[in-house]
């Protein structure tokens, strides 16, 4: 399977010395989901994007510190880019950002969430069935980190999952769309180097809480990213 990666973000100053870059982390975990998989990279964020779309391959956009509803030239761009896709059949992921500028670009609705940051492991309850098929059960445990979410469905949505917190944690439109708020390309040890280093604005006691959910739960990344190519494959 081909899978493009659509880089919507390099963190600088984010990613610890061991970590070469946020491609490799995306690379790393669809690799260890399915070792078949060959990868091509966009670097959406300097205005590249592909040029034409394939049958059968995957287009999956990334996470990013932009915001989906941004006016930046390169986030404007890539939302027109998603309607033509889509439109032309192209199969379409999204984590995080991604998730988010999907559902904008199809007329859905990102907002910034009044509940604050939502960051470590959390629980998301499936109520898909054709999900909780190819999942073989109603929750899984993913990494988030995110101020937005995703309001509002675009029209022909399926809602996946969602929890207490978010309740549009994954959305899916037939089999061309498969989308996750959270990470599956965030270790452990990436998250805890972020929410120690570099959120340094965030409360103490909520930064607390998401580096004790490292040890209380799951993180199913893998699992996950085995999930979005098994939806648009």
């Amino acid at each position: 399977m081909k899978l493009n990666l659509l880089m919507c973000d390099q963190f600088p100053g984010i990613l610890p010395p061991d970590i070469p870059s946020y491609e490799w982390m995306m690379q790393r975990v669809f690799t260890q989901a399915d070792p078949a998989t060959r990868h091509a990279v966009y670097q959406v964020w300097q205005g590249e994007l592909p040029a034409t779309v394939r049958p059968g391959e995957i287009y999956l956009i990334s996470g990013s510190n932009a915001d989906a509803y941004g006016s930046e030239p390169w986030v404007v761009a890539l939302r027109q880019w998603v309607v033509s896709a889509y439109a032309a059949g192209a199969l379409l992921a999204g984590i995080c950002f991604g998730h988010q500028v999907i559902a904008q670009a199809l007329g859905g609705l990102v907002q910034r969430s009044a509940k604050g940051w939502g960051t470590g492991i959390r629980t998301s309850v499936v109520t898909d069935d054709c999900a909780i098929g190819l999942l073989g059960s109603d929750r899984y445990e993913l990494v988030y980190n995110h101020h937005d979410q995703v309001v509002r469905l675009p029209q022909g949505a399926t809602l996946v999952s969602g929890s207490d917190f978010c309740p549009i944690e994954s959305f899916s439109i037939g089999h061309q769309v498969a989308t996750l708020q959270g990470h599956p390309e965030f270790s452990n040890a990436f998250i805890t180097h972020w929410i120690t280093h570099c959120a340094p604005d965030e409360p103490a006691e909520l930064k607390r809480r998401a580096l004790e959910s490292l040890t209380t739960h799951e993180n199913q990344g893998v699992r996950m990213a085995r999930w979005l190519l098994h939806t648009l494959g």
